[in-house]
């Protein structure tokens, strides 16, 4: 009889502890059923969610609305269960990466970016307090679905939850699962909280194969074949001359601090391949070569006394930054400074701009703003103003004794540029003068010696900026944006057409290499030339964006001051862009029409464009004709879009659970210099029989000079793609791929081997090219706390350049070769994340043959291949909290 009085009590005094609400696992509902107010329920929830898990009761204490009477009231129906604590931002960070990870897949990877992105994703913003542009600057959120909640919150009906925002009317399934992610939807109860970040990445690369072959091209004297000097000298090229065949690591430093939602401060360091290294820097040195910022945020500059401001200042949002920053405007025609070019940049999906002033510690270097900015902005008026003063490496006009060449007072200067290896100015003459005591011992060329260089922080910039906006309607804003750059110690000074030849090329045998093409390297915007003198460098421009219903239209309109006059548009170089957007529930559709000026020349634009500025040009094709290689990366680096006019269109149709046409594009442009017409197509089909299945087909085609198949500018490529996913379980993943390319080259008229007078009369007929790729990628996730990813690939080009995203960067591949990689994820500790990858690369380079134009070689004119294995290591380490 005991037993069974022990074991009713027992049973009474388990069902009480069920009936207890646990703090730690509660739904909001049953927080509501407690015998507290629902703001008070809402802070329970919020700070559990936001802040911490509950230790004990008498932790209710720390939220302001909790007193100690609704204590004493709770601690009978209440009880905190044994957890493991999981912090929200290290939830956060996982979900950042996926992020990412997707971002490089569609090709719109835009550098610097994840910091602010992740900033959102650790402290959500307030749905109901954001702004147009906050909104449509987030992955994935299209203007259709941020007008869909800003009209909503303006009629008075606040988001409450997830649910609400999934019933807002207008708002797409895509949009809101990524809004999601990134807001909540009340004022947290506790805003203070220290957020503490520190990243280590130590990364041992290889130079791209662009860099390598700029790096190997020998400085010869014009008698070399004949000279006593011993062939094949490594040292007379600065790839033997500084040992870059040693294989240096990049190291990244960078920590960042906040405080609450309001006060950010952040350092950042970098060390690339072949610079000196931190613990070789002076503190002056390393803290003139450091990115940093201190900033100030606030949502609603006026919440405190919003019962006596006016109307027209509720929410208002401000940001203020010194140190380092970035400022982007409209479609980035006038103002977006990034060191990284992106094609397609169409600012949706991934492919995004994050609108106004950010913080910036990514890795841009030379066009980095370093200064002061403010933001001041609310859902009707806005406005930015920024002031910035840095040195920028540029391409330097030198004499023999590689001194700067001056006029009018001013270092004469050829163009910016973003150097592969930023060696010193001091160490650059040595080697500039080694090189030209060989030149020297020759038969002079056209150009004796190195007469233009690449100098490190050698042009002083000043500038100022300013962006103003206007939105007198929900989803429609309209804005004016300028900036001036000031050079007081440099004049760019570029010569036409018909000149630059003799100022670029070494050797005049080569001038023929010299085509119209390049006249985008002439058209850069000069100082000084014989019809005006100036110290400065003018954009500015007006942006529009508006949607109607289920359509966005945006557009940007930007002039460079050159000839006209400042405040009179269409009388200057110019660049413009609109584009329309459609959304629909499992369908959306994009056009956009773009025209950039040959003249066109803003550093800090990067805009929507098939190639990057300088393609196929001298510094790209015809390195070794330049009297210094050097030059080549005014191409290899370059930031802005070639000056093209085109239109491009763009959609996805999910047609239902089993097929959908994924991202499909097509592009059809001209190029401003040559007038050469291209095209690209890309199209996938995705055929899904089971959730865990997927089969993709993909084709993509892109003819250059279409309109002429007997010019020399012509090629015809086609790649075909076929690939079969499989997604397991505990978020596994197996993909197979393969891939086989052609490339059609035009009919040559002179192509003999041996070159001999008097049989280069026929015509080649088209060559044809084709390649293969073979690819095996996998993740196998071993817990939460453990991913390992990979990849086995293996190529023969035959001639053609494979690609291969690989893990958060694209490869570009040689002739043949095999290559694997595995990636190790770990979160070692609650705060402690480490990364580390290995990659194997074996490949062959090209067999060559070596021939003059119709001349007879009598020396050895074949090389084989050569089997090359690179092996490199990426290690990163995060600590937060």
């Amino acid at each position: 009889m005991k037993r069974i009085y022990l074991l009713i009590i027992m049973l009474i005094g388990f069902g009480i502890l069920l009936a207890r609400v646990d703090l730690n696992s509660a739904g909001l509902d049953e927080l509501r059923r407690l015998p507290i107010t629902e703001q008070q329920a809402r802070d329970i929830y919020e700070y559990r969610l936001y802040v911490s898990f509950f230790r004990n009761i008498f932790e209710l204490r720390q939220i302001p609305s909790i007193d100690h009477e609704t204590l004493l009231r709770l601690k009978p129906l209440v009880v905190v269960s044994l957890y493991r604590e999981t912090d929200e931002v290290s939830e956060r960070r996982e979900e950042i990466r996926d992020f990412l990870e997707r971002l490089d897949s569609n090709e719109g990877a835009s550098e610097g970016m994840a910091d602010v992105w992740e900033d959102y994703l650790m402290t959500p913003q307030n749905v109901n307090r954001m702004h147009f542009d906050d909104l449509i600057s987030l992955p994935n959120v299209s203007p259709v679905d941020a007008v869909a909640v800003l009209q909503r919150v303006a009629r008075g009906d606040t988001l409450s939850d997830m649910r609400d925002l999934r019933g807002t009317a207008g708002i797409s399934y895509y949009g809101y699962s990524n809004l999601r992610n990134y807001v909540y939807y009340k004022e947290p109860p506790v805003r203070n909280r220290l957020f503490f970040d520190a990243q280590l990445q130590y990364f041992t690369r290889y130079l791209e194969e662009s860099a390598q072959d700029m790096y190997l091209e020998p400085f010869l004297r014009n008698t070399y074949q004949t000279s006593l000097v011993t062939p094949h000298r490594k040292d007379l090229a600065y790839w033997g001359y500084f040992n870059l065949m040693e294989l240096d690591p990049s190291i990244f430093y960078k920590l960042r601090l906040r405080y609450g939602n309001n006060f950010k401060a952040g350092i950042m360091h970098l060390t690339p391949q072949g610079e000196t290294g931190i613990q070789d820097k002076s503190s002056q040195e390393l803290w003139a070569d450091s990115k940093y910022y201190a900033g100030y945020e606030n949502t609603d500059l006026f919440q405190d006394v919003r019962d006596f401001a006016p109307d027209w200042l509720e929410n208002t949002q401000i940001k203020f930054y010194l140190g380092h920053y970035r400022a982007t405007f409209g479609e980035g025609l006038v103002m977006e400074n990034t060191d990284f070019y992106s094609p397609r940049k169409t600012g949706y999906g991934f492919s995004k701009r994050i609108l106004g002033i950010t913080p910036d510690l990514s890795r841009t270097q030379q066009y980095s703003l370093r200064g002061a900015a403010l933001e001041l902005k609310n859902p009707w008026f806005g406005a930015a103003f920024f002031i910035s003063r840095d040195q920028k490496d540029a391409i330097v006009y030198i004499d023999a004794n590689g001194e700067p060449v001056q006029v009018n007072g001013k270092n004469k200067v050829l163009s910016y540029v973003i150097p592969t290896v930023r060696f010193d100015n001091d160490t650059l003459r040595e080697a500039e003068a080694y090189f030209n005591t060989e030149l020297a011992a020759g038969v002079p060329y056209a150009i004796p010696h190195i007469n233009l260089a690449p100098r490190q922080d050698f042009v002083d910039e000043k500038l100022w900026g300013t962006h103003l906006q206007f939105s007198p309607v929900i989803g429609t804003k309209l804005g004016f944006t300028t900036y001036t750059a000031l050079y007081d110690n440099a004049h760019f000074m570029m010569p036409d057409w018909s000149t630059l030849r003799t100022h670029i090329i070494r050797d005049s045998y080569y001038y023929p290499k010299f085509k119209l093409v390049d006249n985008e390297i002439s058209s850069l915007y000069s100082t000084l030339t014989d019809r005006y003198e100036r110290d400065f460098r003018r954009v500015m421009g007006f942006d529009g964006h508006t949607v109607i219903g289920n359509v966005s239209v945006q557009g940007e309109y930007a002039e460079l001051t050159a000839d006209g006059r400042d405040f009179t548009f269409g009388d200057d170089p110019k660049a413009y862009l609109v584009s329309a957007y459609s959304q629909f529930e499992n369908l959306y559709f994009l056009a956009l029409y773009r025209h950039y000026d040959l003249e066109f020349d803003n550093p800090y634009s990067n805009a929507f464009a098939e190639n990057e500025r300088f393609n196929d040009t001298i510094f790209e094709k015809n390195v070794y004709t330049l009297s210094n290689v050097l030059m080549a990366d005014i191409y290899n680096n370059s930031s802005q879009a070639q000056p093209e006019k085109g239109i491009y269109f763009e959609t996805r149709y999910r047609f239902n659970n089993y097929f959908t046409v994924g991202r499909s594009y097509l592009d059809i442009w001209e190029r401003m210099s040559d007038n050469r017409r291209s095209a690209r197509f890309q199209s996938e089909l995705e055929f899904r029989p089971l959730f865990q299945l997927a089969l993709r087909l993909r084709f993509k085609n892109q003819v250059n000079r279409y309109d002429d198949y007997a010019d020399r500018g012509v090629s015809k490529t086609n790649e075909y793609t076929l690939s079969t996913r499989t997604f397991l379980s505990n978020r596994d993943f197996l993909e197979f791929e393969y891939r086989y390319n052609t490339v059609y080259g035009p009919p040559y008229t002179s192509l003999t081997n041996p070159g001999q007078p008097g049989n280069n009369s026929h015509a080649a007929a088209m060559t044809l090219m084709n390649g293969d790729y073979i690819a095996v990628n996998y993740t196998h996730v071993f817990g939460p706390t453990l991913k390992l990813q990979g990849s086995f690939v293996y190529w023969y080009g035959h001639n053609i350049s494979h690609w291969d995203w690989e893990d958060m960067e694209i490869d570009f591949m040689g002739e043949k070769g095999l290559k694997s990689w595995v990636s190790l994820q770990s979160r070692i500790s609650e705060n402690m994340y480490l990364s580390i990858k290995y990659r194997n690369k074996t490949y062959q380079t090209k067999e060559l043959f070596i021939r003059k134009y119709n001349e007879p070689i009598t020396t050895d004119n074949y090389f084989a291949r050569v089997e090359r294995s690179e092996n490199t290591i990426r290690l990163a380490l995060d600590y937060r909290f």
